[in-house]
């Protein structure tokens, strides 16, 4: 059953990348490659991670991790700009270059399910126990703000919703791990340092 969840979890990710990353190059722009770059990291990731048979079978982890990384995939260029273009930029390279360091320190170990490919406490996951998931909320922020429509942050909201019930049914299963508990026992916050 893990295999073929591992297996079904990369083809969904290739289809949908690839219309997600056609759409924004239809109609490119430095901050919409930039975007299309940070996701196929976490595509080539996938396709190359670390394997491990702990891994989650419980169908509402999978549910979250496919939405909150799937959803977003979805969005599609808008003509509402809410603020200034270099506002906007701004805030998705400060997001993408969070997330490329998450991505860079996890390296194999990266996956969407919960799994235990091994703890990572250092570089970006010094600072906060999911610095991926940092990037990606100031990646999208920046995106939405600079692409508005229903559409967008609909899924957008609902992307988000996905990621935090992910984030914390993630952590559950990890914290079966000991050395995970010493990890979030040393790091204290989750994606906002000082907050949560």
């Amino acid at each position: 059953m893990g295999r073929l969840l591992d297996f079904a979890e990369r083809i969904i990710l290739i289809l949908l990348f690839a219309a997600f990353a056609n759409a924004i190059l239809r109609n490119p722009h430095s901050i919409g490659l930039l975007l299309v770059a940070t996701e196929a990291m976490s595509v080539f990731f996938v396709i190359f991670r670390k394997r491990t048979t702990d891994v989650s079978t419980i169908p509402a982890d999978w549910f979250f991790a496919l939405a909150g990384t799937m959803l977003p995939l979805l969005v599609r260029p808008g003509d509402l700009q809410l603020i200034p273009g270099p506002a906007s930029a701004t805030l998705m390279v400060m997001g993408a270059l969070v997330s490329i360091a998450a991505k860079l320190s996890l390296n194999k170990r990266f996956g969407l399910a919960p799994a235990n490919r091994g703890v990572q406490g250092g570089w970006a996951y010094s600072i906060v126990r999911h610095p991926m998931y940092a990037g990606y909320f100031l990646v999208q922020l920046g995106f939405v703000l600079a692409n508005a429509s229903v559409w967008n942050i609909g899924l957008y909201l609902l992307a988000w919703g996905a990621q935090v019930a992910r984030m914390l049914r993630e952590e559950k299963w990890l914290m079966t791990d000991a050395s995970y508990r010493d990890y979030a026992a040393k790091v204290r916050h989750r994606i906002i340092p000082g907050v949560f």
